[in-house]
C-alpha cells in the first residue's frame, strides 16, 4: 500500500508568472520586522511559551487556522494547516520556538542586513521564513494539490529540553493525523542538509571491589585509577581505527571524544571507582549497537587485564539519518534553489544530530533542512541575514509547489 500523498505529482510546476508573483510576495522588511520581534521575546527552553504564542499570533495574522498543542501546560506545539485541493504529496515545514539562555548574546537589534540577537538564526528566522512563505502563495493565488503544514515545536535543546515537541508531532505523524510524506526542517546551511552521524552520550564506569583507605596502605601499581588511563589509551586506539575507516561522503566518518573523566573524593584517599563520559558517533548504515559493541570490547579488555568490574551506558542516543538524493523533497528543494539563487543548491551532511534523526527514524517521516546559515547558532554574536531569510522564504514557497503540485 502506498504511503500518504507519497503519488506522483502530475500537475505542472509553477508557471513563469506564478512564480514571479510568489517571489515577490516575499517582502523582505516585514521578514525583518517579524524577525526582529520575535526576537525579542525571550522563550529559552522550558519557558518557550511565550515564543510558541508569537508564532501562534503570526500565523493567525497571516490568516491561518491554528491548532495550539497544550501537551504541556504553558508550552505548547503549534500547528497550521494550508489545506491542498486533494491529489498532491503533504509536506511539514517544522521548527523549534525555544532557545538556549540569552546569555551574553547582543540584545536583539539590526545591523544593516542583519538581524542580532539570540535565536535570530538557531531558529526563529527561518521559522518566520516559513509563515512568510506559505503567505506568498495565498497572496500569489497559488493552490497546492497536497496540504501544507507548518509546525513550530518545544523541548528542542539539550539537557533541558527532552525533546518533548518533537515527540509529541511523531505521534500525529504516526497516527495519521499529521500525514507527512517529508518534513522540511527550516534551519542549517544554506543548502540541503540530507544526512546526520548518529549519536549518543556515553559513560564507562569501574569498579574495584575493595573498601577506599589510605593511599600510603597500596602501591602505585595496584591504585584503580592507573586503568583510567589505560581507558583513555585504548579509546585512542578505536578513534584511530575509526579515522582510518569508511567515511560517510556527506557527513564523515564514525568517531568519539572524551569531555569528562572523574575519579576519587580526596587527594590521599583511594579511588575505588571512577568513571569517563563523553560521546560517541556513528555513520549511516550502522546503528547504536554497533557503537555500543566497539565500547563494550574495549572494556572487556581492560576488566580481564586489571580484575577491575567495567559498566558501560549510552543515554540520548539518535540513530543516523540520510534521506537520498533522489527523494522527491530533495528534488522539489534544488529545483526550487536554482529557481530562487541561479545555482542548484550543495547537498551536504553533518556530524550533528538533531530533529531529523528522529522524524526519519521514530517518525518515520524522510527529513532534510534547509536554512539560511549555520554560522553562528548558540554563539553571543549570533545574527541572521536579512537577505538569506528573503531567499528562504522564496525557496520554501516553490518547494512547496514543486512537491505537493498545483490544484
Amino acid at each position: 500500500m502506498r504511503s500518504p500523498g507519497l503519488g506522483r505529482r502530475r500537475d505542472p510546476i509553477l508557471t513563469r508568472e506564478q512564480q514571479a508573483a510568489v517571489t515577490a510576495a516575499v517582502d523582505e522588511e516585514a521578514l525583518a520586522a517579524d524577525t526582529l520581534a520575535f526576537i525579542e521575546v525571550v522563550s529559552e527552553t522550558g519557558a518557550e511559551g511565550e515564543g510558541s504564542r508569537f508564532l501562534e499570533a503570526l500565523l493567525r495574522r497571516e490568516g491561518f487556522e491554528v491548532e495550539v498543542d497544550d501537551f504541556l501546560p504553558g508550552r505548547p506545539n503549534i500547528y497550521a494547516r494550508l489545506e491542498g485541493a486533494g491529489g498532491g504529496r503533504v509536506l511539514a515545514f517544522n521548527g523549534h520556538t525555544d532557545t538556549i539562555p540569552v546569555g551574553d548574546c547582543h540584545g536583539p537589534g539590526r545591523d544593516g542586513d542583519w538581524i542580532l540577537g539570540r535565536g535570530t538564526e538557531d531558529m526563529k528566522g527561518g521559522l518566520v521564513a516559513m509563515v512568510h512563505a506559505a503567505a506568498a502563495l495565498e497572496r500569489a493565488g497559488v493552490r497546492l494539490a497536497g496540504d501544507l503544514w507548518l509546525t513550530g515545536v518545544v523541548g528542542h535543546e539539550t539537557p533541558v529540553g527532552r525533546k518533548e515537541g518533537p515527540r509529541r508531532l511523531i505521534e500525529h505523524f504516526r497516527s495519521g493525523r499529521l500525514p507527512a510524506a517529508a518534513v522540511i526542517i527550516v534551519e542549517g546551511p544554506f543548502a540541503v542538509w540530507a544526512a546526520s552521524l548518529g549519536s549518543a552520550m556515553f559513560t564507562v564506569r569501574a569498579f574495584a571491589d575493595r573498601e577506599p583507605i589510605h593511599t600510603i596502605k597500596v602501591p602505585w601499581r595496584s591504585n584503580p585509577v592507573r586503568w583510567l588511563g589505560a581507558l583513555l589509551s585504548e579509546l585512542d586506539r578505536l578513534e584511530a581505527k575509526y579515522e582510518a575507516g569508511a567515511h560517510h561522503p556527506l557527513c564523515g566518518r564514525q568517531q568519539l571524544n572524551v569531555g569528562m573523566a572523574r575519579a576519587g573524593d580526596w587527594f590521599n584517599r583511594l579511588p575505588v571507582e571512577w568513571q569517563v563520559t563523553g560521546t560517541l558517533r556513528w555513520m549511516p548504515g550502522t546503528t547504536r549497537a554497533d557503537a555500543e559493541a566497539d565500547l563494550a570490547a574495549v572494556c572487556d579488555r581492560l576488566a580481564a587485564a586489571s580484575g577491575l568490574r567495567f559498566e558501560v551506558e549510552l543515554a540520548n542516543d539518535r540513530e543516523p539519518f540520510e534521506t537520498p538524493a533522489g527523494h522527491p523533497v530533495v528534488e522539489a528543494l534544488l529545483g526550487a534553489g536554482e529557481r530562487v539563487n541561479g545555482e542548484r543548491p550543495g547537498i551536504v551532511g553533518m556530524g550533528l544530530v538533531g530533529d531529523a534523526n528522529l522524524y526519519a527514524n521514530d517518525g518515520g517521516v524522510p527529513t532534510v533542512y534547509y536554512g539560511p546559515a549555520h554560522e553562528t547558532a548558540h554563539s553571543d554574536g549570533e545574527r541572521v541575514s536579512v537577505a538569506q531569510l528573503g531567499r528562504c522564504a522564496r525557496v520554501y514557497a516553490l518547494t512547496a509547489a514543486g512537491f505537493c503540485g498545483l490544484a
